[in-house]
């Protein structure tokens, strides 16, 4: 679950590096996902082929398990001893002396046990005589032979070897006592097939328990290698969350970067493509500077003047004086003319006077003008402080009316 979790990871974001290099093309510059995580997809192969292995040998295991089920049940018995076959009862029984065979053969035995505590006796009491036993006073006070005094001595424990012999001739006929009626016992009682299934049980423990550790042992190697997969797969799949954590903010940066560059494009087409074409703009739209393109650009100084054209109207040379703002511009270049001017009346020396012209709404303030003084230097009345008119001798010309005015402009 964890290696399908870490690939997704790593197919999603691929998913969507795809997706935005097909969608901005050749400004997608960053590295594909494919090349950064060639290293990560072959440790994640290697991860995915240990788990294949790994798989395989869980189900020669399970396989093991079921196909030797049977043969470690026999394991399952508390205790073990329970599971060894018991000597039966013949199903037939000729003359009924089972119980006085199994009796006589019992009785032996319990004989033979009292004499192995007997001798047992005998063999302490000897030990505790001969502790007792000290020749060596008597063989200093001695003037006699040695041999008659040693003689003497030894005649203390005539006694116990009489017993002890007495013992083994009494244990050597009960021995074969109990051989007669051991044959006898297995003879009725079928002891070689008890004997036969006993060393078969014997050899089926013996295979289980060898079975039951190998398969233990199989089992902790497999747990072993799941627990350090597992630690392994969790190291890598916090190095792909880092990886994709880190292109998703790269690809943020770089979708603002594509972004900027691409308003960048288009406001230079716009500057390229709506260069000045002597239109006037519309009513309700704003008035926008004449552009030209680069290359139509010159220098003010290398460039050369254009001849000045004579104005429909040049006034007296008078000085300057305030009040009427900035001299007359250059007419180097014809003048457009404001949307809501009206164009002047032929053979007018200038154009109609303020009262005859509309006047612009509050709300229709366009900016900055085109270039200083578009309107001209008599259409600036708005400027003019009071005050500010020149010093005598000073005389208002008459105000200029149309040739085809009515009566109402003349009074």
């Amino acid at each position: 679950e964890l290696l399908v979790q870490t690939e997704e990871l790593l197919q999603k974001e691929a998913t969507e590096d795809a997706q935005f290099r097909s969608q901005f093309g050749t400004r997608w510059t960053r590295p594909q996902s494919s090349t950064l995580t060639k290293n990560l997809q072959d440790r994640l192969n290697r991860f995915a082929g240990n788990l294949k292995q790994a798989a395989e040998s869980d189900a020669r295991i399970e396989r093991s398990v079921r196909d030797h089920s049977a043969l470690m049940s026999i394991l399952d018995r508390r205790p073990i001893e329970s599971a060894l076959p018991t000597l039966a009862r013949p199903i037939m029984s000729l003359d009924a002396t089972e119980d006085a065979i199994v009796g006589a053969l019992k009785q032996s035995l319990r004989q033979l046990e009292t004499l192995g505590a007997q001798r047992a006796g005998l063999e302490d009491m000897l030990k505790e005589m001969k502790r007792k036993d000290d020749i060596l006073p008597k063989l200093m006070t001695s003037v006699g032979s040695y041999e008659d005094l040693f003689r003497k001595e030894i005649s203390k424990y005539d006694h116990i070897c009489e017993e002890i012999a007495q013992n083994i001739e009494a244990q050597e006929q009960l021995l074969m006592q109990i051989q007669a009626q051991n044959e006898e016992f297995s003879a009725i009682f079928n002891l070689e097939d008890y004997r036969a299934s006993r060393e078969k049980c014997y050899k089926q423990i013996q295979a289980a328990i060898a079975k039951y550790r190998e398969i233990k042992e199989n089992i902790n190697e497999g747990l072993k290698f799941y627990v350090t997969l597992q630690d392994a797969i969790t190291n890598i799949k916090q190095q792909c969350s880092d990886f994709v954590m880190t292109r998703n903010i790269q690809c943020r940066e770089m979708i603002e970067d594509v972004q900027r560059q691409m308003a960048g494009l288009n406001f230079q087409d716009r500057k390229t493509s709506g260069s000045y074409d002597g239109s006037y703009p519309t009513v309700g739209q704003p008035h926008q500077t004449p552009r030209t393109s680069a290359p139509q650009q010159r220098d003010p100084q290398n460039s050369p003047q254009p001849h000045p054209q004579t104005p429909y109207y040049r006034p007296p040379e008078q000085p300057m004086v305030p009040g009427y703002g900035h001299p007359p511009p250059p007419y180097g270049n014809p003048q457009p003319l404001h949307p809501y001017q009206p164009a002047p009346a032929p053979g007018a020396p200038y154009p109609p006077p303020q009262a005859q012209q509309q006047p612009l709404p509050p709300s229709h303030e366009y900016g900055q003008p085109a270039y200083p003084g578009w309107r001209g230097p008599y259409y600036n009345a708005h400027g003019q402080q009071p005050g500010s008119f020149p010093r005598p001798p000073y005389a208002a010309p008459a105000p200029y009316t149309y040739p085809n005015q009515s009566s109402y402009y003349k009074q």
